[in-house]
């Protein structure tokens, strides 16, 4: 005679349902989940003070567009110096980061916006005793010093004008880079981009010492770029709010360059 096996329902329902949380804890996204933003001080586009949180025209387009707009959730921001803005979104400890130029070098390690955020023009900033106070060709500058900040862009119209570069690290490299002017440790002070260098001159009160002189050539284009580790159709999603806001994020830069 045989038995009857008698399945323990019970049981299997408890298991099931134990499977079931183990799968929403690794697949459900919670509503707390954060796109981790990652700047650096970029006045006034991106306006960073000691022990408060980043301002600027990138924050405002960010709190409109991407969260309003967008519907994307939290933003967790992260600040840091721009070497380290762009470590952190190559190891995948960012999401993305504003105003980012263009070389080869960063194409293999980042995932670039189709449309530039911003077009600028580069400045190079001289102590107002410099010989030069308009550079109407790139000639000009050739066989300077020039300060610059560690990582940045150096654009391919300085190749073969026999230019140093000398690099600054840290946070106040454009402070130290104006400072190393003052003193005679360069020539001038190289920046990617001209609005950036106007207002912190400015805001320094150090028009009456250095002149910003505008740099001929190609406008530089500034992206946001995305860590490669970036789901695909997150990408796109932000790809798209992007290129569709490109004339918004220009609106709410207006009133801080006035």
């Amino acid at each position: 005679m045989h038995g009857i096996c008698v399945w323990p329902w019970g049981m299997l329902w408890g298991c099931g349902m134990r499977w079931l949380a183990v799968w929403m804890a690794m697949w459900w996204v919670p509503s707390a989940w954060a796109l981790v933003v990652g700047v650096y001080e970029l006045s006034p586009h991106v306006i960073v003070e000691e022990r408060k949180e980043p301002a600027g025209a990138v924050v405002d387009f960010v709190n409109e567009v991407v969260v309003r707009h967008g519907g994307m959730g939290a933003i967790e921001w992260r600040v840091a110096n721009f070497a380290r803005c762009l470590r952190e979104l190559e190891n995948g400890q960012m999401d993305m980061v504003f105003l980012v130029a263009k070389n080869p070098q960063r194409e293999k390690l980042f995932r670039y916006a189709s449309t530039p955020l911003f077009l600028t023009r580069s400045a190079v900033v001289v102590r107002k005793s410099h010989p030069l106070s308009r550079v109407g060709a790139m000639e000009q500058l050739r066989g300077l010093t020039l300060g610059h900040a560690h990582a940045s862009i150096i654009p391919a119209y300085f190749d073969g004008l026999d230019i140093r570069f000398q690099s600054i690290s840290g946070d106040d490299y454009f402070n130290r880079g104006l400072k190393m002017l003052e003193l005679g440790r360069h020539d001038a002070y190289y920046a990617p981009t001209l609005s950036n260098a106007q207002y912190l001159v400015k805001r320094m009160g150090g028009t009456q010492q250095f002149n910003v002189l505008e740099l001929p050539g190609d406008a530089l284009g500034l992206y946001v770029v995305f860590s490669k580790t970036m789901d695909e159709n997150m990408y796109s999603r932000m790809d798209t709010l992007l290129r569709d806001n490109v004339a918004r994020y220009r609106d709410l830069l207006g009133p801080y360059i006035r």
